[in-house]
């Protein structure tokens, strides 16, 4: 047994461990209130949006609680603009058999190769501290495309799914939660992986302050905010 495989199976039972006492020992913990993640707005800034259905068999697979699919293009781009992807997925209450599935798994299931995947600290906020996303350059035939992706769990974010399941059996005996959620963006590399990168965070400077209202953090928490200039060089510390 490799020790990915171990280190999963072993995340599984504490998971499972960690449920079943919160299943036995009471109700769980309030989430603060929020709005369906379904109903996130279609225009964005100078960003217009239309969204795209996501098909009975992924909805299935997902069986989550809120999604939002969203193809953004800006205003005044006009056609034939970039377009940038938006993908959201929400659930109130986490559990082995219901879970965020991750991007790590679902690109390659989709036809997608991985050309390169590494993990990136972007300056979300000016002064603030940075945030861990994870980046990853795909590709299925000749398309290329730059995914960005973080989950974001009752006040965290972060990009390291085993982090994440630590965080989740942790909150759910203190904070007696597992609601959480993952963020995704996505568009095609036009000339290089940097140049779709300043598009993509400049778009999510944009986008992010809504987030709050749509994906619970910490009561009395502020939102994420994206602030600053969008030049490559202030994308990554």
């Amino acid at each position: 047994m490799s020790p990915r495989t171990l280190t999963m199976l072993l995340s599984i039972l504490l998971m499972g461990a960690g449920f079943a006492w919160l299943q036995k020992d009471g109700a769980p913990g309030r989430i603060p209130s929020h709005l369906p993640l379904s109903d996130f707005p279609v225009a964005v800034g100078n960003w217009t949006g239309v969204r795209l259905p996501i098909d009975k068999k992924t909805a299935e697979i997902l069986n989550a609680d809120g999604t939002a699919s969203i193809l953004f293009r800006k205003t005044d781009a006009g056609i034939g603009g970039p377009e940038i992807l938006f993908f959201g997925v929400y659930y109130d209450r986490q559990t082995p058999e219901k879970n965020i599935h991750s991007p790590e798994n679902c690109l390659p299931s989709s036809g997608w190769a991985v050309i390169k995947r590494r993990t990136v600290s972007l300056s979300l906020v000016s002064g603030g501290p940075p945030v861990s996303a994870s980046y990853d350059v795909i590709q299925k035939g000749l398309e290329r495309q730059l995914v960005l992706y973080w989950y974001q769990e009752r006040g965290r974010t972060f990009s390291n799914d085993y982090l994440g399941r630590y965080y989740m059996i942790r909150d759910a005996l203190l904070m007696r939660r597992t609601d959480g959620a993952m963020v995704r963006v996505s568009m095609p590399i036009a000339t290089t992986p940097e140049g779709a990168l300043t598009q993509e965070v400049a778009f999510l400077r944009t986008l992010s302050p809504l987030l709050s209202r749509y994906i619970p953090g910490k009561e009395g928490e502020s939102p994420v905010a994206l602030k600053g200039s969008t030049s490559f060089a202030e994308v990554l510390r």
